[in-house]
Formats: structure tokens, C-alpha cells, sequence
């Protein structure tokens, strides 16, 4: 006997042959055939199986004797698993009980001609392998099916006959629960008609384009879900397999971008959006208001780096302060000098935001740009108002101050009375303005520049300011070796003149204490005094300054202003003495501010 050419390499062959002589042909044959392999019920670990075999062979005695596991053999392998009976000439199924017979898928009979049996052998082989093929074809497919991210429902005669995993979850019902029910019923009534014309016009084959997909809201339980759907023939009958895509978080999501689109674009302020990830880190957005206020379209704009707004009178300091942020991925607000399409000169507070993705790099800036031009000429001419004002004051204030001096001397006592008066109230008047100058020059800045400041420092230099003036009066101090805090160069005027009024109008001792906190550092001063008068307690309270509040007590006015630049707060207490309280936020302990004010 030889080996068949086209036999499948690796056949298992079962030899369930009870006859010797037939068996002992057919063993010696199977063992020298390169492409099969022996097989035999004693290779079987358990009584009741049989071996695993792709083709068997047996004559009447074995398939009676081995039908129950033949049987079973065949339902477990969920594939074509062959058997080839072997009979003697002419006798065909005789005597084989009808519940066998369907084990039975081929015939050979004996005495046997090798090329035959070979011929046999291979056919049902090469049958089962395709079995297999398709087996496993189908199940990729289903497990292709069942594991899509998309949800996919298998529809026949208008009832789901199956649906995958996310099917189930979009139609919040397993797969028992969805079968025999109508996909229909779960299409909202307003596109139930679009729905059916969708299923309607299925086609049985997909282009390269795809499938055509309709948006069909579906109704589920209370919920409302928006779902790109398409449908096309699977090739079995009537079936459909519709696909789902639940795009309800995605429209949303482009409405809320439309919506923050036109909100961007009808803004009264200008905005920009630029990219660092392109050369140059250009503008990729410019709204409306920013072509308002440059002059410049949004094509004129587009693909360029904003600094081409700057120009002869831009200030490179400012300019290097916005570097230095960018550089750093900060934020920054500055004034900076920029100019119009036109070559018009204007004044543009700037406000520039890194925008960082969800792994925290940077993708983009935005920008905010207003047109301050007026405010700063306003606020220039103001301040020379200001120094002229302050100049006069000072100029007339030192005459009178001088003519009451001359008469302190006089030899009327109430001469002498009044001129002391004089003196004093001159003297209160030029402190006021002066200390109103000091403050004035810190808080002249619209937004402050916030950094890391030491409290115990300030406090210090505050205090060794007031004993210079007043070397008598007693100022106690509790102190720790630091106090972080988050302040300008206000701070230390604020400190400086709290204790200097405790020193001026209370009764010592003056206890000044720093406290430090993981969130608020506090600052108190505290004298043995008659407290503060009445009239003048307006500046704790929680309302807006207004400028008959500022006839007496104005230095605790500039005290507020100064604090609640830097995010602080002014209280004040009568309970054991007289104490003013500052309170600064304590900056957190993983940043820090540097001296332009950004965070590092």
C-alpha cells in the first residue's frame, strides 16, 4: 500500500475494526502512511471517550459496540467528525439499526483496495478541515460580534435575533430579554419612519465608502440616546446586521463647542488661541473684537505670532516678561504697547493662560486683549493732578506750619494755644499725605505684583521704622524664625502703619505677633488703648469704601487696600485690648512665586 499524494498530513485515523484480519490490514496500513496517524480506543484516558480522531473506521460489530461515544464524539466537536463504515461486499447497511445509521457518513467495502480506501480517507478528511475552517472562521466572527466597541444587533423578519455586548448595553437589556423584540420599538416615534426607510433600502454589499448612517434617536427607559445607525444584508435571507453608534456625549459636546465658539466670537474683549506645538507658536484663532481692535482681518492674522502687533515704542522689558512666561508654560498680564493696522499706537492689557490637555502639557494659549488706551492717558493725567495737588499741599501746609511756629512764642497763652493746634493739625496733614503718597506709589499698579514675601522681615523693618519715630514707646514682639506669605511690597507699609498708630494712639505695651498657618499666615497688634472710634470701624466691615467714610482714619483705609490687593483681610477686636488683625494666604508648599510674580 502507498501513500496518497493529496492526503492531509496529520489525519488521527480511529480504527474501531473488530475483525482481525480487517484490522490487521488496516492498522499495518494506516501506521506506514506517512500523512495519518494511528488512533485506538485504549489511547482514551477515560472509559466512556473515545480519542480525539478526524476520521473513523469501523465495521458493524464496532460502530455497534462504540455508538454511544461515536455519538457523542460528533456532538462535541460542534464540526463535521466522519465515520467510514467498513462492510462486506454487497451487505451495505444490512443489519444496522436505524439510530447508527446517522453516524455513518461514507462506505468501504471489504476486501479493501487501498487506492480507494485512500481516496475515502482523504475526502472525508479534507470535509472536515474545511468544517473546521468555517468553524473557526465563524467564530471569529463572533467574537468579532460580541466584542465590538460599536453596538451591533442581528435582525430577521423585523425581531432582534441577537445583539452584542454593547447592544445590550445601549438597549439596557441582555441579550434573552432582546430576542423576539422589534428594534423598532426602541426607535423614538419621530424617526420610526426614517428608521424603516434606513432598513428598507439595506444594501447587500458595502463600497469603499461604507454604509450610509442616519442619526435615530432611540428611547430607553428615560433616557434619550442619538445614534449614528446604518443597516446592511448579512447574506442570510432576510437578515439585517444594524449598527449602532451612541453619539449622544458627542453632540453635546460639539454643542457646547459651537456654543463656546459664538460666545469667543461675540466677545467684548479681543481673544486669540495660538499653538506651540507650530513653528513660532502662530495664532490659530482671532475673534471678532480682536480684529475691532488691531485693525487686522482674521486671514491677516491667522498663521502669524502676535508679537507683529509690536512696535517702536513697545517696551522690550514687557516683552521679555511675556517670554519668560510662555517660556515657563505661566500665566502673565501686562499692559503692553502694541499698534493698529493703521499704524495707530494703543495700549493693550494682555492676559495670556496656558491650556494644558489631560497629562498636563501644554497644547495651547489663549490670549485676552483689551484696548486700555484711554484709561492710561486718564490715569496719566491723574497722576500729574496728583503731584501738582500734593506739591501745593505740601508747599502751603510748610508756610502755615511756618507762621504757626513764629507764633508758639507769642506772649498771649491763647496765641500760643492756637498756634500749637496749628502745628499739630499741619503736621497730621503733611503725614497723611505723605503716607498716602508711600501707598499710592505701591497700589498704583492695577493688578498686583504677587510674590513670596517672609512676614516675620516686614514686620521686622516695620517696627525698627516706628521706634525711630516713637524710641519710647514699648512694641513686645512673638515672633517665628519665618512666615511665608503671598504679598507685595504694600506689606510692609500696611505692618508699619498699624503699629505705628497702636504707638501714636494706644497705651503700651504694643504686643505684635506673627502666627503661621497652612493656609493663612495672621498678623496682630495689639495695645492696652481706648480702641479705635466708632465712626472710623466702617473700614472692617464688609462693605464698599465711600468718600465721607475717608474723613478720619484714612491710613487704616490704605491698610485694607493694601491686603486685600495680595487676597488678605483686615479684622479688628476689643476683647483684651485693642488688636488689629492682617491675615495673607500662605503660598502652597509645592510652588513658589518668584519676584515678577509667576508662579514657578
Amino acid at each position: 500500500m502507498t501513500d496518497g499524494t493529496q492526503s492531509i498530513r496529520g489525519t488521527n485515523v480511529l480504527v474501531l475494526v473488530s475483525n482481525r484480519g480487517n484490522r490487521r490490514v488496516l492498522v499495518d496500513w494506516v501506521q506506514s502512511a506517512s500523512a495519518y496517524s494511528l488512533v485506538t480506543p485504549s489511547d482514551a484516558s477515560e472509559s466512556d471517550r473515545l480519542p480525539a480522531f478526524d476520521v473513523c473506521l469501523a465495521d458493524r460489530t464496532g460502530l455497534r459496540q462504540f455508538a454511544d461515544e461515536i455519538r457523542r464524539a460528533q456532538a462535541a466537536a460542534s464540526t463535521f467528525l466522519p465515520c467510514l463504515l467498513v462492510v462486506e461486499r454487497d451487505r451495505s447497511f444490512e443489519g444496522i439499526e436505524a439510530s447508527a445509521r446517522g453516524l455513518i457518513d461514507d462506505v468501504v467495502s471489504a476486501p479493501l483496495d487501498p487506492a480507494r480506501l485512500q481516496f475515502r480517507i482523504d475526502t472525508l478528511a479534507r470535509r472536515r478541515r474545511l468544517s473546521q475552517d468555517l468553524w473557526e472562521a465563524e467564530e471569529r466572527y463572533r467574537r468579532l460580534f460580541e466584542l465590538a466597541p460599536n453596538a451591533k444587533v442581528l435582525v430577521a423578519d423585523g425581531e432582534i435575533r441577537a445583539a452584542n455586548r454593547a447592544a445590550e448595553q445601549l438597549l439596557d437589556r441582555d441579550s434573552a430579554a432582546l430576542s423576539g423584540l422589534s428594534l423598532e420599538t426602541f426607535v423614538a416615534e419621530s424617526d420610526r419612519a426614517s428608521f424603516s426607510e434606513l432598513l428598507d433600502d439595506a444594501p447587500a454589499d458595502i463600497d469603499s465608502t461604507g454604509p450610509t448612517f442616519r442619526t435615530v434617536s432611540l428611547e430607553v427607559g428615560d433616557r434619550t440616546a442619538l445614534c449614528e445607525t446604518a443597516a446592511v444584508h448579512t447574506g442570510e435571507g432576510d437578515e439585517l446586521l444594524v449598527l449602532l453608534q451612541d453619539v449622544t456625549e458627542r453632540v453635546e459636546r460639539e454643542r457646547r463647542l459651537e456654543l463656546y465658539r459664538r460666545a469667543m466670537d461675540e466677545a467684548s474683549i479681543g481673544i486669540t488661541i495660538t499653538d506651540p506645538s507650530l513653528s513660532d507658536n502662530p495664532m490659530i484663532y482671532v475673534n471678532e473684537k480682536f480684529v475691532e481692535i488691531t485693525g487686522y482681518d482674521r486671514e491677516a492674522a491667522i498663521g502669524r505670532n502676535c508679537r507683529f502687533l509690536q512696535g517702536e515704542r513697545t517696551d522690550r522689558q514687557t516683552v521679555a516678561r511675556i517670554r519668560r512666561a510662555i517660556d515657563r508654560d505661566l500665566p502673565v498680564s501686562v499692559i503692553v504697547v502694541n499698534y493698529r493696522k493703521s499704524g495707530e499706537l494703543f495700549y493693550n492689557a494682555l492676559d495670556v493662560m496656558p491650556v494644558s490637555d489631560a497629562s498636563g502639557t501644554v497644547t495651547n494659549y489663549l490670549g485676552f486683549q483689551r484696548d486700555v488706551t484711554e484709561w492710561v492717558r486718564n490715569r496719566r493725567r491723574l497722576s500729574v493732578l496728583d503731584r501738582v495737588l500734593r506739591h501745593n499741599v505740601r508747599n502751603r501746609m510748610n508756610v502755615v506750619t511756618g507762621y504757626a511756629e513764629e507764633l508758639a512764642d507769642h506772649e498771649d497763652p491763647a496765641v500760643r494755644g492756637a498756634a500749637e493746634r496749628i502745628l499739630d493739625a499741619g503736621e497730621d496733614l503733611l503725614g497723611q499725605s505723605e503716607t498716602a503718597r508711600q501707598f499710592r506709589d505701591v497700589v498704583s499698579d492695577e493688578v498686583a505684583t504677587v510674590e513670596t514675601r517672609d512676614l516675620v522681615v516686614d514686620t521686622r523693618e516695620a517696627i525698627e521704622e516706628v521706634r525711630s519715630g516713637y524710641p519710647n514707646a514699648p512694641v513686645h514682639t512673638s515672633l517665628p524664625d519665618e512666615a511665608p506669605i503671598r504679598g507685595d511690597q504694600g506689606v510692609p507699609l500696611a505692618v508699619a502703619e498699624i503699629v505705628e498708630n497702636a504707638a501714636e494712639h494706644g497705651d503700651p505695651p504694643i504686643v505684635v505677633r506673627v502666627d503661621p498657618g497652612p493656609d493663612e499666615t495672621l498678623l496682630s497688634v495689639t495695645d492696652q488703648g481706648d480702641g479705635i472710634p466708632k465712626h472710623e470701624h466702617t473700614v472692617f466691615a464688609d462693605t464698599e469704601e465711600s468718600p465721607t467714610e475717608h474723613a478720619g482714619g484714612v491710613g487704616l483705609w490704605l491698610v485694607r487696600w493694601t491686603v486685600e490687593r495680595v487676597g488678605g483681610r483686615i479684622d479688628y477686636a476689643e476683647d483684651d485690648g485693642t488688636t488689629i488683625e492682617l491675615r495673607f494666604s500662605t503660598p502652597d508648599g509645592n510652588r513658589d512665586i518668584d519676584r515678577d510674580g509667576f508662579r514657578v
